[in-house]
């Protein structure tokens, strides 16, 4: 849930009541500096760019109403708190900020009553409806309430022509709801647009009628994206569907509450435009894990490709689109985490640590099923691990998930003797797995055990998908510049130069421009991501690094903390690093990359360094 819906949610028990309301003389500092804040925010582009900045204004702003509801700055309050969450939105572009806009609008209109300012938050709420939310209906229902309210008002006049102009869409007298379709959202021409659920990006609406399985419509304009197909990682609390398509494609996504009478589940639905739809993707899929009951597919319109989750249960989800090649993700979280024993039929220790003889830059192993389909699949291990008494469980760290950067078809970058990043991680990874089992003696899952190819956004699904408390993926640095070379850890964030941006292009298999679309994405993602867990174990890694490595090697040289996006770090649940352990394009470090002793070293460094964050920081359990 972001900030700005959860800060709406609070206002509307607080609308009820509130007590001890504080002298107007009191309130005048306060609402002058938020209004300074908001200044300052308006002529600051740089400042915009961030989620954070704009839910500063908003606090301030909230913080004056909620001192006083009833005082001379309640109304002025909750409209620069609705033009402060336009304005995110108009950065974001991230439809649940305009909802949150619209919403608080509609507060000063019906909290605020006799305030000359509630017709026209009414009007910017509409425009907001009629524009980029593209909800006519609700528009309509909104100018028509600012004449029931406002008749005397200045908003009348335009609120009468915008009327005349939508009055295709005004309801109709007596609405029957059709035949297994929730109810209308809005029954009334009085009534208040509901707060969308947490992660919407439309509030609830009628859903058109899709049989399951059934394609309706004429076969779309050749050239038209297709949707190829759809994947997905599940457990009762978290999901992750990936839609694959041909190419870019525009999306709408929707939300339906559950509809007892109508014996209708939660759903959501992304409209994908223009589209296709693969014949082999007519049939639903089937998933009922607790969380998602089942993906539907059909074309409701032609040109237009409809997906539908049947949901069990839904906290909040986020939508965000990768490219090369070109997919949408849906991340889903359900209204509560479940407990880790409901996850163990899908869990097992990491496959068997695989020789430590030194990675051969000729060596280039066949593909191979990959074994952690053992831990989506839920199929039991073949043999359980060895027990390591000696270690203790820490606290709260309970299961680490090991990533080995690229593989199978993406070898990464390669050394100029011919040794393969992909090699590098796996060997790397899976002496990290060991290390960390030795040191605290917790579960730890790797991504791959051998080389196949696993798409980005599938190693962050398996983290969260089992639970993971940490998400650690290691990877090998290069650069045009052969005489590049060193230690770096990222986390996911902005990021803040030239070469940060260039390290997650290579590591994303993107452009440098995409890595810029990819930004955007982080403005709406980042609220929900634990950044400065990130940052921290970040720390605690390249600290460790340096330190242990500089005690045993000559010219070792500290790169530093970075952040960065990353798509293999994109929608992770728990703190996620990204490391390059060293340069493979610098002649002198592809040697030691190749080398058991570094790989023993690196690995040693790396457990030191989470065992050193998990005692810092007193984890406890919260799942």
């Amino acid at each position: 849930m972001t900030r700005s819906i959860y800060l709406i949610l609070l206002l509307s028990i607080a609308l009820v009541a509130w007590p001890h309301p504080l002298r107007a003389a009191d309130i005048e500092p306060a609402w002058r500096k938020a209004q300074a804040g908001y200044d300052t925010l308006q002529s600051a582009p740089r400042k915009k760019k961030f989620r954070s900045e704009w839910e500063k204004v908003l606090d301030r702003f909230m913080a004056v109403y909620e001192r006083d509801p009833k005082g001379p700055r309640a109304a002025d309050a909750l409209f620069m708190a609705g033009k402060t969450l336009a304005g995110l939105y108009r950065v974001s572009q991230v439809d649940d900020d305009a909802w949150s806009a619209v919403t608080m609008y509609e507060h000063v209109a019906r909290d605020v009553p006799g305030s000359p300012l509630g017709d026209d938050a009414l009007v910017l709420a509409a425009e907001l409806l009629e524009g980029p939310l593209a909800a006519p209906e609700e528009a309509w229902l909104r100018y028509r309430r600012v004449l029931d309210q406002f008749p005397g008002g200045d908003k009348a006049t335009h609120a009468r022509r915008k009327l005349k102009t939508l009055a295709a869409y005004a309801p109709p007298p007596s609405p029957v709801a059709p035949a297994n379709l929730p109810a209308p959202a809005v029954p009334a021409a009085t009534a208040a647009a509901p707060v969308p659920a947490p992660g919407t990006a439309n509030p609830p609406a009628a859903l058109p009628a899709l049989p399951v399985g059934v394609v309706a419509g004429a076969p779309a304009a050749t050239g038209e994206t297709r949707l190829s197909g759809i994947r997905f990682w599940s457990n009762p609390g978290y999901t992750r569907v990936v839609l694959d398509m041909s190419a870019n494609a525009g999306y709408t996504t929707n939300f339906l509450g559950s509809d007892p009478i109508e014996n209708l589940p939660p759903r959501l639905y992304l409209d994908i435009t223009p589209a296709t739809l693969d014949p082999v993707l007519k049939a639903p899929t089937i998933v009922d894990d607790g969380l998602l009951r089942r993906i539907r597919t059909g074309v409701p319109e032609s040109g237009k490709v409809r997906v539908v989750l049947d949901l069990i249960s839904i906290g909040q989800y986020k939508v965000f689109p990768l490219s090369d090649p070109y997919r949408l993700v849906i991340d889903i979280s359900g209204d509560k985490t479940p407990e880790l024993k409901a996850l163990e039929p899908a869990i097992h220790a990491p496959p068997p640590i695989a020789s430590d003889a030194p990675v051969k830059a000729d060596v280039k192993p066949a593909e191979k099923p990959d074994e952690v389909a053992r831990v989506l699949d839920q199929v039991p291990p073949p043999a359980p691990p060895p027990a390591v008494p000696s270690a203790p469980v820490l606290p709260g760290l309970r299961r680490i998930v090991v990533d080995a950067g690229h593989g199978g078809k993406d070898p990464g970058a390669i050394g100029p003797n011919g040794l393969q990043e992909k090699d590098v991680t796996l060997a790397l990874a899976k002496k990290v797995a060991r290390r960390l089992e030795e040191a605290l003696g917790c579960d730890v899952v790797l991504t791959r055990d051998r080389d196949i190819f696993l798409p980005l956004e599938e190693r962050t699904a398996i983290a969260n998908k089992v639970g993971a408390d940490l998400f650690i993926s290691v990877h090998a640095n290069a650069a045009p510049n052969r005489q590049a070379y060193g230690i770096e850890t990222y986390y996911l964030n902005f990021s803040k130069n030239d070469k940060a941006a260039a390290v997650a292009a290579r590591e994303n298999g993107t452009s440098l421009k995409e890595v810029t679309d990819l930004e955007q994405i982080l403005f709406d993602l980042m609220a929900n991501s634990k950044i400065n867990e990130s940052s921290r174990l970040a720390a605690e890694i390249q600290r460790a690094l340096i330190d242990r490595l500089n005690n045993r090697y000559e010219d070792v040289r500290d790169l530093g903390v970075r952040q960065g996006p990353f798509y293999v770090l994109l929608g992770a649940t728990m703190p996620s690093v990204l490391v390059e352990a060293a340069f493979i394009s610098h002649p002198r470090e592809e040697q030691r990359l190749a080398s058991r002793r570094y790989q023993e070293e690196t690995a040693e460094a790396i457990a030191e360094a989470v065992k050193s964050y998990a005692q810092a920081h007193k984890l406890i359990a919260s799942r």
